[in-house]
């Protein structure tokens, strides 16, 4: 998901990279959305990378064992929340789709 943006919240741009995959089993999720499609949603929170604490809405195959982030939030009290609308934004879409409401479906109509 070479396309998700990657804030920086207030530091000088990183070099770009290609993404990568985190194992999951290295973090304990904050929270599991469910899963559908075939897919894991759930916030974790990585006080490792580049960009100090954040918080990460992280996407993965229910059959593997590492995940992706798909948006990323600085770890203040302000930003859980919309973390969590975030996550639950990326269920309901991966329930669409898994429902076969895609560009052919009912949604592209």
């Amino acid at each position: 998901m070479t396309n998700v943006i990657r804030p920086t919240f207030g530091k000088g741009r990183p070099e770009p990279s290609a993404p990568t995959s985190e194992p999951i089993a290295e973090y304990v999720p904050l929270r599991v959305y469910g899963t559908v499609a075939g897919f894991l949603v759930a916030l974790m929170r990585d006080d490792a990378g580049p960009e100090g604490s954040t918080l990460k809405v992280v996407v993965g195959p229910v059959a593997g064992n590492s995940v992706e982030a798909v948006a990323v939030y600085p770890a203040d009290g302000n930003s859980e929340i919309d973390a969590e609308a975030c996550g639950l934004a990326v269920l309901r879409a991966l329930e669409v789709v898994e429902a076969g409401g895609g560009a052919n479906g009912a949604l592209g109509r």
